[in-house]
């Protein structure tokens, strides 16, 4: 049975398996092999993955996501404060200072942890495996930041155990990707001879991390790793919405953060600006039908 790696991110995680002598990052059932990480609860059902993602403007309140953040932290974290103010949904202290979020599901107002929620995740990405395998997987690894605490990857750990899977093993995103830089180099100097020494730099969607890794044949010594937790993607979305923010509000006399609705419109245009001049060093342009009292803005 094969051993498959997952990689949960705040915004979008993946399932690699070891297949045809090399590791494969695998699809889902939209043949994407990026699924979103949100949940979404309803009346009557919750949704996962791209479906969920795709109700965040409609259903904000009860769409979660970056609670990866939340995992095995306590509600007075600053990590915690943070979130609450960036997200739409309602993050609220539980038993002995624990961390709640709370969502309108099956008619009621119901409280989930974070473990919960990521647990839910896992299962989906349990099921997305089984698919493709065509059988039941159980063992996995599964990747952490550097700078996860005991407590945050303890908690990982638990919500791995909710979907059912197997962990053998917790490893650091930073090892991880040099373990997948090195694996496959036929050049790497001879363990007697002087090590190469190759930096990595790892940009998520809410933190950064960064690794310097000396590698030798069939060998890896990570040599240094610095990090900041609350430096990502979203940091740079944040900049060209409030960019957008005061140029439409001069143009246009309207205050996109006015609404949730409106300032999620808004991130998902600004996201999509910010991945193609990543691209390209042409202007950009940003534009919404029907945004704010009918005005259509760009």
């Amino acid at each position: 049975m094969a051993v498959v790696g997952l990689d949960m991110g705040n915004f979008s995680s993946y399932i690699g398996v070891a297949r045809a002598g090399g590791v494969e990052v695998i699809a889902n059932e939209y043949s994407d092999r990026l699924t979103p990480t949100y949940v979404t609860f309803d009346k009557s059902t919750r949704s996962i993955g791209q479906a969920s993602k795709a109700m965040e403007v409609t259903n904000a309140k009860n769409t979660i996501n970056n609670f990866k953040r939340l995992i095995g932290r306590r509600f007075q974290d600053s990590h915690v404060q943070q979130e609450k103010e960036f997200n739409a949904y309602a993050i609220v202290e539980g038993p002995n200072s624990s961390v709640n979020i709370e969502v309108d599901y099956l008619n009621e107002r119901k409280r989930f942890t974070p473990e919960q929620i990521a647990g839910i995740m896992f299962t989906k990405l349990r099921q997305i495996t089984d698919t493709e395998l065509k059988t039941k997987a159980v063992d996995c690894v599964i990747g952490v930041p550097c700078y996860f605490t005991d407590a945050e990857r303890r908690a990982m750990l638990d919500a791995a155990q909710i979907a059912g899977w197997n962990c053998l093993r917790l490893m650091n995103e930073t090892t991880a990707v040099a373990l997948s830089y090195g694996i496959y180099k036929a050049d790497l100097p001879e363990q007697t001879e002087k090590p190469r020494l190759v930096a990595f730099v790892d940009m998520g969607y809410t933190s950064l991390q960064a690794s310097i890794v000396a590698f030798n044949k069939g060998k890896l010594k990570m040599v240094a790793t610095s990090f900041d937790p609350s430096l990502g993607g979203r940091d740079f979305d944040n900049l060209i919405m409030d960019a957008m923010r005061d140029d439409f509000q001069k143009r246009y006399k309207i205050d996109s953060y006015s609404t949730v609705k409106a300032k999620l419109r808004l991130r998902a245009e600004c996201e999509k600006a910010k991945k193609l001049m990543s691209a390209n060093v042409q202007p950009i342009p940003i534009g919404l039908e029907c945004f704010i009292d009918d005005k259509d803005v760009n």
